[in-house]
């Protein structure tokens, strides 16, 4: 199965490099990019094939993956639309903010095109990436692409009208994880910790804390709301820092954080 990347930045560069190192032949990977040097140098590394034409690519893919930018994504779509529209060829868009009505629309032809939506921790193999099919695209298609994009973390098949929200929960909350662990360690600073050690602390607290919940709702079905019981005792430094916490209006301010990023990708859209 022959797979070919339009465009070479650092989202490509994330899968190509997670699906070459989880077992996919680089011979198989095509590359093309705009400026013709980001496209070579990926290929160079993974052992893949650079093209200078992106109706060559898509002559010669299976699977054509678009990581362009979103305002260049119709243009590319209208550019390989000749040897694509028989629709043997599967189309999957990176593109933030491009529904698959308007990919659709682009191709001028019944493409099975599949929306993915990864975040920034696919660049660590951790990325937890959102999957849409649009109307042409069957079953078979979003196991093609599941199997690319679990290269780089966890994938979850989801209706497109729910990528606002996916966006918020998995594409921002980075960000606001990243605030959470900075809060976190000033306050370990101002007990006489260095910034060092105390983002060290919190981070791998973060981290061993969210496999945990992984873990622990595939084995048994616990919840989050569970795990805090079990690490409360009775009078404890736990629950008196949760409660104090959440007077201060914690579990408000998260879903204000999300509920403002659903309302602006409503407003982008």
């Amino acid at each position: 199965m022959k797979i070919g990347f339009i465009g070479a930045g650092n989202m490509v560069r994330a899968i190509v490099r997670g699906a070459v190192a989880a077992g996919l032949e680089a011979n198989e990977i095509y590359l093309t990019d705009k400026s013709g040097k980001s496209a070579p140098a990926l290929a160079g590394e993974v052992g893949a094939h650079a093209l200078a034409d992106n109706r060559e690519l898509a002559q010669t893919a299976d699977i054509i993956v678009l990581g362009v930018k979103p305002h260049a994504v119709a243009d590319v779509l209208k550019e390989i639309t000749p040897e694509i529209s028989d629709g043997t060829k599967l189309v999957i868009s990176l593109a933030a903010g491009k529904n698959l009505a308007s990919l659709q629309q682009a191709t001028e032809s019944n493409v099975p095109i599949v929306r993915v939506m990864p975040n920034v921790n696919a660049a660590i193999g951790e990325s937890m990436t959102g999957i849409a099919r649009g109307s042409a695209a069957s079953s078979k298609h979003v196991e093609m692409t599941k199997k690319i994009m679990v290269s780089v973390g966890r994938c979850l098949v989801i209706d497109e009208a729910h990528f606002p929200i996916f966006s918020a929960l998995a594409g921002c909350s980075p960000a606001w994880m990243y605030q959470i662990v900075d809060d976190f360690a000033r306050a370990g600073v101002n007990h006489g910790l260095t910034k060092q050690q105390a983002v060290a602390i919190v981070a791998q607290a973060m981290l061993g804390s969210a496999q945990m919940i992984l873990d622990e709702a595939a084995a048994d079905g616990a919840t989050p709301a569970n795990l805090i019981d079990r690490v409360t005792s009775p009078g404890g430094t736990t629950i008196a820092g949760l409660l104090a916490a959440q007077q201060s209006g914690l579990s408000t301010v998260l879903g204000l954080a999300v509920d403002a990023a659903v309302a602006r990708d409503g407003e982008l859209g």
